[in-house]
């Protein structure tokens, strides 16, 4: 039977133990896209869509209203994730910012592997990349599921 490393704990908080080769790849990644998220770069578009299609001066309006907002929250989970990277037990709001942070990383490396809507994932020789998105998309299960317990 599978004992998920992502267990919620009587006091409210979670036990959370991957190894530390997953911390590590957590940490490259979330650092990556920290770097990124502040430069234009295509692969990050689906993190910010533009909420009315091809109407780009309501998109221009929306940017302009609630554009920084938008990055200040995102920035502030990916450094909530950076911070407690070497924890073994989070509460419910770090594992949210978790949960948050692995989803962007997600949309962000399936943008740059040509992951589809159906989720379909091309042939690639990039097996790093395709490795990093396979294994957080079994972490974002894990918390999704400790949430939800």
């Amino acid at each position: 039977m599978f004992r998920s490393p992502i267990r919620r704990r009587s006091d409210g908080t979670y036990r959370f133990q991957i190894s530390t080769n997953e911390r590590a790849l957590v940490v490259e990644v979330m650092s990556d896209l920290r770097d990124r998220i502040t430069t234009p770069d295509p692969t990050l578009e689906r993190l910010f869509p533009p909420p009315y299609g091809d109407d780009t001066e309501r998109n221009a309006g929306f940017a302009a209203i609630a554009g920084r907002e938008l990055l200040d929250r995102r920035l502030a989970a990916i450094d909530l994730v950076l911070a407690t990277a070497d924890a073994d037990r989070l509460t419910a709001e770090e594992l949210e910012a978790w949960m948050r942070s692995i989803n962007d990383a997600r949309l962000v490396l399936g943008t740059r592997l040509g992951v589809d809507q159906a989720g379909s994932t091309p042939e690639t020789s990039d097996q790093r990349t395709l490795g990093a998105y396979e294994y957080l998309g079994f972490l974002l299960e894990l918390t999704v599921r400790a949430l939800a317990d």
